[in-house]
Formats: structure tokens, sequence, C-alpha cells
């Protein structure tokens, strides 16, 4: 809510961490006794706790306030109640009345003198001395549209529900039990050895009867559905629009392009492997050791690090945290590795620097076009603004939108045919600014509906109507009997493939063939992977696999998908690697989470409860008209 970011750093972390936890545990309200006409002052009951529409147009203004925070711009109503504004404000009314009667019947309270010290301690609302402010005060809350009694009230129930989720959700120290186990499941890996199983190894597919393409057909009739498509008419005011208006001179981009030709190019990127050490009697011990000619991989595997661990990925210096280990980073020759590099926190590693790709700086006739872009969206708000506003009155007077298109000389574009993503009938992408907010915006309305501008930002504003719309619609067997062919033998080969090493695991479970004999019977090699987490992937190796792998004991064996046609892997655990133990910080963070976990089941199963013994009742007629859905929720 707005409250919380006027308090931001008054509240204790575990306090913040459970009132978000408070939002996410109303979710499993249910509500129990849904009537209408109770009396007409009453949205809401929870036991005797009863929610009026003053109480949901409060809530209601936090919550889009903070879904449009969340948004980085400021939403519309409209494209609020889109993204699940309703829902939201419910919830949180329903979950916070359940816990001010609970509170209640406890006899909770929070004292006047408790709420004043809060007000005055909060930074918020103090000087540069540090004493409260009442001139910060007042000018807070007219930034977010409250008086100060309202204020008040709702600081004194935000207060009380917090006291009472924390009495709640606090959890004693996490058992060793469970913190082995959570290090287990995180840190354990597993090496495999995998024989690729190309598609041709199933039996050659046959054509198919009518029958068992129309059977295809029938049961993937999604794969066949033409997307809802919607036609579509804009108008955009960019700064490219009101270029003309900019007087962007020959000079203002030479003079632009002097100030900052270093920082116009591409920088130097380099591909980084990276290994953690713990203390610098370790790094030193690891660095004699590759120095003496051990590979860089092979002295990290040894301490249970996989590539994967290992790899920064292609970056350039900004890209790194650590300013101390960027700029030894950027030091190194190609395959040099490093000294021990102390970083700026304390942390120790070792670097090494598999490839370089030098930096470029861009010339004047190179770069201009880029200039001018950024010139312009620095230089073209007010223009835009100016050009807002005649649009707006143009509307406001009758005009239609291709008529303020016309007046005053914009481009009227129409687009025949897009759907949700985007996407035109021939697989061509629409271009517009903030394109997923307009997406998200002419899907959310419905034709001949006057709708809000979209505030793309610094690429200006976009106004927009549907002008009509096309169903979602299965398309005739006969128009994609191709694609069904296709699809259907796909689908024969992959199950096919998928029996042919089904049959294989059979023989290698039994004795009766090796990973070997499999590989020399395809003509093919048995690969190993590195040492693999639960969420690693490697090529050939995918998700699936190592799940299935986490599943079988060492020299267990599986199949999976390769990824590669319609063919699969059958591999064999070679080995468990077992996690090292815990080291202090991730300690401390496995506490957390496992802590966290804990709150969570406590604080759902705290609303159950209450959910249970006071029970929710809607007035479903008062809430359609306040949400101006005009039908019940």
């Amino acid at each position: 809510m707005a409250l919380d970011s006027l308090r931001k750093g008054a509240a204790r972390t575990l306090g913040l961490i459970l009132v978000a936890l408070l939002v996410v545990s109303f979710a499993v309200w249910g509500i129990a006794d849904i009537f209408t006409g109770y009396g007409r002052q009453t949205l809401i009951e929870v036991g005797d706790t009863e929610i009026t529409p003053q109480n949901y147009q409060r809530v209601q203004q936090d919550v889009l306030r903070a879904m449009s925070q969340d948004a980085g711009r400021s939403l519309s109503l409209q494209e609020a109640r889109g993204a699940g504004l309703d829902q939201r404000v419910l919830e949180r009314l329903v979950g916070g009345a359940a816990v001010d009667t609970h509170a209640s019947h406890l006899g909770l309270s929070i004292s006047d003198e408790a709420l004043l010290d809060q007000i005055t301690k909060d930074p918020s609302f103090q000087d540069g001395a540090g004493n409260f402010s009442p001139l910060a005060f007042q000018s807070a809350l007219r930034n977010i549209g409250m008086s100060e009694a309202t204020y008040l009230q709702t600081l004194r129930e935000q207060t009380l529900r917090r006291q009472l989720l924390l009495t709640v959700g606090e959890v004693a120290s996490s058992p060793q039990a469970i913190i082995d186990a959570l290090n287990k499941f995180n840190e354990e890996r597993r090496v495999l050895n995998y024989v690729l199983v190309p598609k041709s190894a199933a039996d050659a597919v046959g054509d198919p009867t009518e029958q068992d393409l129309k059977s295809y057909y029938d049961n993937h009739k999604q794969t066949f559905t033409q997307p809802e498509y919607r036609k579509v008419a804009m108008i955009a005011v960019t700064p490219e629009t009101v270029k003309d208006e900019l007087n962007i001179t020959e000079a203002d981009l030479k003079a632009t392009y002097e100030a900052n030709k270093d920082t116009l190019g591409q920088a130097e990127k380099r591909r980084i492997e990276q290994i953690a050490l713990p203390n610098a009697e370790e790094a030193e011990r690891i660095s004699a050791k590759i120095a003496s000619g051990t590979d860089f991989v092979e002295a990290a595997k040894e301490l249970g690090l996989s590539e994967s661990d290992l790899d920064l990925g292609t970056v350039s210096m900004k890209d790194l945290a650590d300013a101390i280990v960027a700029e030894q980073a950027f030091k190194l020759e190609k395959d040099e590795v490093s000294k021990p590099i102390t970083g700026k926190l304390g942390s120790v590693v070792l670097i090494r620097v598999t490839e370089i790709t030098p930096g470029k700086v861009p010339s004047f006739e190179e770069a201009k076009d880029g200039i001018e872009k950024e010139m312009a969206k620095e230089r073209a708000s007010g223009a835009i603004f100016d050009m807002h506003d005649k649009v707006e009155d143009e509307l406001a007077s009758g005009s239609t939108l291709e008529e303020t298109a016309g007046k005053l000389k914009l481009d009227y574009t129409v687009i025949d045919q897009v759907d949700r993503a985007g996407r035109k009938p021939d697989g061509s992408t629409i271009e517009a600014p903030a394109q997923k907010e307009l997406l998200n915006g002419i899907f959310a309305t419905d034709a001949g509906i006057e709708n809000d501008p979209v505030d793309a930002r610094d690429e200006g504003v976009v106004w927009y109507e549907v002008l009509g719309i096309t169903p979602e619609t299965l398309m005739p067997f006969d128009q994609v009997r191709a694609d069904v062919e296709k699809g259907w033998r796909g689908e024969v080969t992959r199950n096919q493939v998928k029996d042919f090493t089904q049959k294989l695991i059979s023989e290698l479970n039994s004795g009766s063939k090796s990973l070997e004999d499999v590989a020399k019977e395809l003509g093919t090699d048995v690969l190993p992977t590195s040492a693999l987490k639960r969420d690693d992937i490697t090529v050939n190796v995918l998700p699936a696999a190592v799940q299935q792998a986490f599943t079988l004991p060492k020299g267990g064996f599986g199949s999976s998908a390769s990824g590669v046609d319609e063919g699969r892997i059958v591999f064999q655990v070679d080995d468990i690697v077992e996690p090292p133990e815990v080291d202090p910080r991730a300690l401390k963070q496995l506490r957390a989470q496992i802590g966290l976990l804990y709150s969570e089941d406590i604080i759902a199963a705290y609303f159950s409860e209450l959910e249970q013994t006071y029970g929710v009742k809607l007035n479903t007629q008062a809430l359609a008209r306040i949400t101006g859905s005009g039908e019940e929720p």
C-alpha cells in the first residue's frame, strides 16, 4: 500500500515479509455465503466487521498506486482492472477484515500514544535535523491523497495487523534435519553418461489412414485453431512525429558525438570464468595448483563445481558488480589465469578469460542516426505534451480518431488483423510504441469503446480503437490436412523412438547390454556430462532428463527427449556428488528460506481457521455497482 512507501525503512524485515505473505495468503479465502440486499452501505461482512464502499474506494486507490509503481507508469482504472485490480482489492479487504475481527475478539488495540510515537519517528516525516516536521507530514498526505484522519485510521489498522501477523508467523530456529535436506536438494549433483538415439532408430513411418489423421486433428484442435484477431486503428504521437519542431542542428549532433563518443560504441567484452574460494589460503592453494599445470576447470571440479558454476558469460567491465574483480579481469590476456583477487566485499576469486571481443568506437556518420533519436527523445516531451492536449481536445469535442488525425496532420494507422502476441496472420509482427501495454489494452476492451491513451513514456503517447473482432476459429480439417499429417508423423516417430529406448532400458537393467554396447550398435559414442544440479541443463540433456536422473540411484538408467528432431537419449547415472558443507553465509540464507516457508504455511492455516470461524459474506449487487461490472463477481 501507499502507506508502506511512506514508512519504508521503519519496519523490521520480518514484518515486511509477513505483510507480503498476508497478501499472498488472502487467496486461500473461499466466499462462504454470497447474498444480496442486507444493507445498502455494506459491501462485505467478515464476522462482525463490515466493509463499506468508502473502504473499498480507499483500498482500490492504494492497490492502483501499487500496480502503477510495479508497471513503472500510471495505469488507468481500465488497464488495472484488466490486470486483476478488483480481485486484489477484494482479497486485501477480506483478509484485513478477518484479522481486524480476530484482533477485536482478542481485545487487542493500538494506543494513541504508540501511534503518535510511530508517526513522529517515521523518517518520511522528519526534517533535515531528524525532527518531526508537520509540514513534511501534511505534504506526504497530500501526495497520496489522504486526510489526516483517514491516515491515522489506516495506520492503526496496519500496525495492529502487522503485530498480530508477526506473532502468528514467527517461527523458531529451523531444525538441522530440514537444513541438511534442503542443502542436499539444492547442492547435490549427478554426473551422467549418455548415448544419443536418433529418430532414424525408429521404424519407417507408413502412410496414415484418413481416420488416423482425423483422430490426430480431433485430439490436437488447439494446434489448428486460429487465434483471436482484432482490427485496430491508432494515432501515435512520438518524438519522430514532432521532430520538425525540435530544431536539432548538425552542430548539435556533432557536439553530442564528441562529448560522448567513448560511450557510443560497443564496449570491450570478455567471456570470463570464475572460481569463488572460501578464503585467501584456499585461493593460494588452488592458484599454485593451476600454475603447476592443473587445468582451471579440473581444479574447479575438485571443489565440487561444474562448468556452469564457473561461467559468468560474455560481459563488459560495467556488467561485473565488483569493481575490483572487473578491473583485474580486464587486464588479463586471453586464457590467462589471475592471481587470487580479494573483492570489495571480501570474497576471494580466481579469474580466467577465455574470449576477448574488442570494443569499437563508431564514426560520426555511423552514430548520427542514434544520436538524433536520443536527442529527439530528450527534447520532445514538451512538444508531445502539447500535441497530447490537442488530440484530447479534438476527441472531447466529438471528433473521431480518424477525423482527429486528419485535422492535426497525424498518421492514422489501421491494422486489419493482429493477435495478442502482436502477430499478423502472415507471421509478421506489428511495431508500435509501448507495444506490450498497447496490446494488453487492445485485448482488454471491445469494439466501439473509447479508450484511455497508452503512455509510452519517452516513446510518446498512443490512442487506439478496436474496429472489429475475429473470434478464435478452428481451421477446417481439409485446409490444414498437410500440417495434420506432419504432426501425426512426428508423434508416431516420437512414440516409436520412445518404445525403442524403453526396450534398451530393459536390456540395460537386466545386464544383457552395457551403455557402450548400445553406443556401438547405434554407431555413436558414450558422452559424459559435468556434475549437474537439479536445475542445470546441458547439450542434449534437458530438464526432464535431469529431473529423472535425480530419482535414480547411482548406476540407474533412464531415457528422455534430446531436443534434436524426435530423438532421445539413454543415460546412466555415473556418479552422485554429495553436497559440500554449508558455509556460514549460505547457512544464514537457508535458515531464512526455511523460516519463510514455515511462516507462509502457518499464516495460510491461520486464515483458513479465520474463514471457518467468522465466515465471509458479499453484497454482490453493491459490489457489481462499485466495480462497474454490471454483473455479480
